[in-house]
């Protein structure tokens, strides 16, 4: 095989297996997207049991709970595509109903968290937070253990 015939085999190899990499790329950014808005989420989580526990300012607890109801609401949308990988079970697809079922709850119980952290601050929301966070309910069932 003369040289030229290598490069343009070469060139039509790697011109054939660009949609692969493509690919990849698209499916490890939709995981990275999915798990930047769940860490978010858990940041929020944080900095509101934060507060709560006295362990940090209470000036932005209304904004931290909207940020937290903003971010709740786009989490079903970044599982939406099927792809597994991270932190997500296949669970998540196999079981989309139910899994779509408890994003949505989490939605509005945030939304709600939010709109009465913002009208009637931190004592009126302390007794809402436990029953409007159960992440820990679905993680059980969706979400393997955190990769080191």
């Amino acid at each position: 095989m003369t040289t030229s015939a290598r490069c343009i085999t070469c060139l039509v190899l790697a011109a054939a297996m660009l949609p692969l990499v493509a690919a990849l790329a698209d499916d490890q950014d939709t995981i990275d997207y999915r798990q930047d808005i769940m860490k978010s989420m858990g940041e929020q989580t944080a900095a509101i049991a934060q507060i709560l526990e006295h362990k940090a300012p209470p000036d932005n607890f209304g904004v931290h709970t909207q940020i937290l109801a903003i971010t709740a609401a786009t989490a079903k949308k970044a599982f939406e595509p099927k792809v597994p990988g991270g932190e997500a079970k296949p669970e998540v697809w196999a079981k989309w109903a139910d899994f779509a079922k408890r994003l949505d709850e989490l939605t509005a119980a945030t939304a709600d968290l939010a709109k009465t952290a913002v009208s009637s601050g931190i004592p009126a929301t302390a007794p809402k937070v436990q029953a409007a966070l159960t992440c820990k309910s679905c993680h059980d069932v969706y979400r393997r253990e955190q990769q080191k």
